[in-house]
């Protein structure tokens, strides 16, 4: 399965849009600032290939025009939907009506036009038009599935952290020598599992009325009386039933006061009854009872390589999310699917995004053959270990959205406005270990221009001490947004004083959305807050008396005193101080002063800013001496204790 090229006549940004494909890559990156299109491309294949999902049951109509260009086992196919507003070139000579065409030829149906047989769509949730629309789709499909004839299945498939239980109890109940049990082994670290999966089966959705209840918990009425596909699972699956014997004794069997099932199955029973099952078919299956509402729980015990006992819920999102893609992979490695994965980094330090895509090249030749995967992604990091060709950067460029390919220089050079300059050894942001082995506060700040200007101040401000704070580059600032809006990094290192410092420009958005309660309220000291729950601080850069604070502050306003698209950059510190004027200019069009040098923020933070006088860091000094206080405050606590 290959796209090989897609137009979207006009669907929120994306107006008269082409976007080809060279055929041949397994994996296409997407990335690009926010607002430039990614996310509205992922929801726009999500609406085409819902339509042609649904066209032939429901005559479904869709607000704009596509063309969709796809090869399956060496066929190509091109399918056009016509809205009636098309204006692109290739398409002037059609007839602007609705209605469908294949190859050339109008159709009323898709028939037997080959199709992807799965869209598979991970969504991290910064979107929720992708959720709502995977739940639109779901909500359609959960009507039908009780009734559904064998054959039916979900065509669309969204996962997310939720599948966690479902992916990895289907993958761990395969044979020893299944080559994706191996693999989710070793990366988690199972040395042993345990000869039962446990289930909960809870009333489903679709058995709201009396004329579902159980009374007899026999053929006739077992499981809320499921048809169609459900009720032959079910069927099978209870011939798989493992009924304690000995002590311990355990709850097990059907609860009426509460409509639940809790039962035990036989790995080596599921294994023998569903010998022509494949791992795709067991997850589609017990994928559809979670879909009707039916599944509530699924487990298997585990004992780590340390000896240790644990369960599904003992990992965290950070650990199993960098196996989610080679787990969907290897499912579906028999079918042709179009695999969309949006934003699925997000949650991950970048040592874990720098991992992230070398999972995909582990999977098997046949799901690099059957499968076409597109990723949006706003992390420099994860790049690092892919080719040039596989790169797509979104921008937008006279109104209009274009998308080409890049090279990775030139990516991650648009992605951080210049704050990264790219090097292979340099790429890899190893946070965990700087959590891990430093024992100072931690100071996270966007780019290495920051942290070379931040420990230039230090120096300059108290000459005759060691610096006491670790200013550690995080990349940008989505990165810190991310890390201290996730609870994982706080659980395990309770006892790190982490900060994080915001240019007060876009990124003041990032800061107000991590919330906590307000420690500095003077915006010439820094605005800080304290993170609710956590042992972390966000700062603002802090905002001099002069000309430059009319760029963010609106004193008169008695609601929000921040000005709309504030621009303050931390090279700003320095307005005004001798020999610097050549590096600012007034922008022509809102008058707001900016920093000339944005190609050269790194040479001006190493070679320019330490050749400032020492009154010029002054205000960096109250964040320090904030940082300090708190270090202090810790050391304090600590003795009483």
């Amino acid at each position: 399965m290959r796209l090989k090229s897609v137009f979207i006549s006009n669907y929120k940004n994306l107006k008269n849009f082409t976007l080809p494909f060279d055929g041949e890559s397994f994996i296409d990156v997407f990335v690009g600032k926010n607002g430039t299109g990614k996310s509205n491309l992922f929801e726009a294949l999500i609406e085409i290939f819902r339509h042609l999902a649904e066209f032939d049951r429901r005559k479904a109509d869709l607000g704009f025009s596509y063309r969709l260009f796809y090869e399956i086992a060496g066929v190509e196919t091109t399918i056009e939907w016509s809205w009636g507003e098309i204006d692109d070139i290739s398409l002037r000579d059609k007839p602007k009506d609705r209605g469908l065409s294949i190859n050339g030829r109008k159709r009323k149906t898709i028939g037997q036009t080959k199709v992807p047989d799965n869209v598979l769509i991970y969504y991290s949730g910064h979107n929720k038009t992708v959720a709502a629309l995977v739940d639109q789709y779901e909500g359609n499909f959960r009507q039908r599935i009780k009734r559904a004839d064998f054959d039916e299945s979900r065509f669309f498939i969204g996962v997310g952290p939720e599948y966690k239980e479902l992916l990895l109890a289907v993958l761990l109940i395969q044979p020893n020598d299944c080559k994706a049990r191996q693999f989710i082994c070793q990366k988690l670290g199972i040395a042993n599992v345990a000869p039962e999966i446990r289930m909960v089966l809870k009333r489903p959705v679709y058995a709201a009325d009396s004329r579902f209840d159980i009374e007899l918990n026999d053929e006739s009425d077992r499981y809320w009386k499921p048809q169609g596909i459900t009720k032959t699972f079910l069927d099978r699956l209870h011939q798989c039933i493992n009924t304690a014997t000995e002590s311990p004794l355990r709850s097990e069997g059907y609860f009426s006061s509460d409509e639940r099932y809790i039962l035990y199955f036989g790995i080596d029973k599921i294994q023998l009854e569903f010998t022509d099952f494949s791992p795709q078919e067991l997850f589609r299956q017990l994928d559809n009872l979670k879909t009707l509402g039916m599944l509530s729980e699924i487990t298997v015990s585990l004992q780590l390589e340390h000896g240790f006992d644990a369960s599904v819920s003992h990992f965290s999102d950070g650990q199993f999310q960098s196996v989610y893609i080679y787990s969907i992979a290897e499912l579906f490695k028999d079918r042709n699917c179009v695999v969309l994965l949006d934003e699925p980094d997000s949650f991950l330090h970048p040592e874990w995004q720098f991992d992230f895509l070398k999972q995909v090249f582990e999977i098997t030749g046949v799901a690099d053959k059957n499968c076409h995967v597109l990723m949006s992604s706003h992390s420099a990091a994860t790049l690092c270990p892919i080719e040039d060709q596989q790169i797509n950067l979104f921008k937008i460029e006279n109104s209009a959205v274009s998308c080409q390919k890049r090279s990775k220089k030139d990516v991650i050079h648009e992605l951080s406005d210049s704050f990264i300059q790219y090097t292979e050894d340099e790429s890899r942001l190893l946070i965990d270990n700087v959590m891990r082995l430093s024992s100072r506060p931690i100071l996270f700040v966007e780019g290495p221009s920051d942290v070379s200007i931040l420990n230039t101040a230090y120096k300059k401000l108290y000459p005759d001490e060691e610096i006491t704070i670790l200013v550690q580059d995080a990349f940008d600032r989505g990165f810190i947004k991310v890390l201290f809006a996730r609870n994982e990094v706080f659980s395990a290192y309770p006892d790190k004083q982490l900060f994080a410092l915001f240019d007060f420009d876009d990124a003041y958005d990032d800061w107000r959305d991590l919330g906590g309660k307000h420690q500095v309220t003077d915006i010439g000291l820094g605005l800080a807050r304290k993170l609710d729950g956590k042992n972390a601080y966000a700062f603002l850069l802090p905002i001099p008396d002069n000309q430059l604070r009319e760029q963010v502050w609106d004193s008169q306003n008695p609601i929000e005193k921040i000005k709309p698209n504030p621009h303050f950059c931390i090279e700003h510190i320095f307005w005004g101080c001798q020999g610097m004027d050549d590096w600012f200019r007034p922008d022509p069009k809102t008058g707001m002063i900016k920093f000339k040098g944005d190609k050269h923020k790194v040479k001006f933070a190493k070679e320019v800013v330490p050749t400032l006088d020492a009154p010029c860091f002054e205000p960096f000094r109250p964040i320090f001496d904030f940082i300090k206080s708190k270090g202090a405050a810790a050391v304090a606590l600590q003795i009483q204790q």
